[in-house]
């Protein structure tokens, strides 16, 4: 049984349209939200959130379900079931990061104050100081420190590694594994740190933008989608014979070359035998750069 589940929503923001995007998440799995800027992932977190309502605009609609609870029949008991890390913090600016968990956490059922300042110790940020006056990395930890700090069933998470150094990213990480260790919720994980993001996520939701409407472009497991790519490094003009319907990018130059070959089902008998040596699987960040790019010389 789904723990959260989307089903054709479409929100309408302006002249941008984010259309039609269904997904569903199992208890224990991490989701990678990906795309270019402007495909519609921060739109689609905050629709989850509710901070942009599916009733705006004619054009906007779609069903949330969270644990059984409708997002807008179960409006209070869907909302308390989510914790957020945003780009943006949303606490105020001139509230010390102490009195941030004292005064917002009677909002959320279960919230544990002394989790919460143990958190604020553990991740080094001063518990006294004013939140304006924190680093956007501080101001990260606090949200998650806030965030973990409460029974959720969906941990939404919007570029938060971005502006985090390496070592807490490393503690950032472990965090959501230890979430996921107890199979009870499920992570949305949005990040432009493809590389990282690959090493840690059970499944992806691949967003993409055209004329100005946000669509998917792959929703799956993370291993079915590498299936279908290969990337191909030949030297000069020996790439010749490949059937152009595989090759989906290219960067081209007078030495070397590199074509990014896709297969719906997978198969690449189709190349050249003598090619074939030369396949190698790729990383999710090469397959995100040619689909999106296109050719290159």
């Amino acid at each position: 049984m789904s723990l959260f589940k989307c089903e054709h929503l479409n929100k309408t923001i302006g002249d941008y349209r984010l259309k039609d995007i269904s997904f569903e998440l199992e208890p224990g799995t991490v989701l990678g939200l990906i795309g270019v800027n402007g495909s519609g992932k921060t739109t689609l977190l905050r629709s989850i959130l509710g901070s942009y309502r599916l009733d705006e605009d004619p054009a906007d609609s779609g069903e949330l379900w969270l644990g059984g609870k409708h997002f807008k029949n179960d409006m209070k008991a869907y909302r308390s079931s989510i914790a957020y890390v945003l780009q943006e913090s949303p606490f105020p600016r001139y509230m010390t990061v102490k009195e941030i968990g004292e005064t917002y956490g009677h909002y959320y059922k279960g919230f544990d104050l002394e989790k919460y300042l143990k958190l604020i110790k553990d991740y080094e940020v001063p518990e006294k100081k004013w939140h304006d006056w924190l680093s956007k990395g501080q101001k990260i930890r606090v949200q998650l420190a806030f965030a973990l700090s409460y029974p959720a069933s969906l941990y939404i998470m919007d570029e938060p590694v971005g502006n985090l150094d390496v070592e807490f990213r490393d503690v950032f990480y472990d965090t959501v594994r230890a979430l996921m260790a107890n199979e009870n919720c499920s992570v949305i994980l949005s990040s432009h740190l493809v590389t990282e993001l690959e090493h840690i996520v059970d499944d992806l939701l691949w967003l993409s933008k055209k004329d100005n409407t946000g669509y998917t472009r792959y929703s799956g497991s993370i291993d079915d989608l590498k299936n279908n790519y290969r990337l191909l490094s030949v030297a000069g003009e020996s790439a010749a014979g490949i059937p152009k319907e595989l090759i989906i990018g290219a960067k081209l130059n007078t030495s070397h070359n590199e074509y990014m070959l896709y297969s719906e089902n997978g198969n690449f008998d189709l190349v050249p035998a003598g090619l074939q040596d030369t396949l190698r699987y790729p990383e999710l960040q090469e397959i995100m750069y040619y689909t999106e790019k296109g050719n290159k010389e």
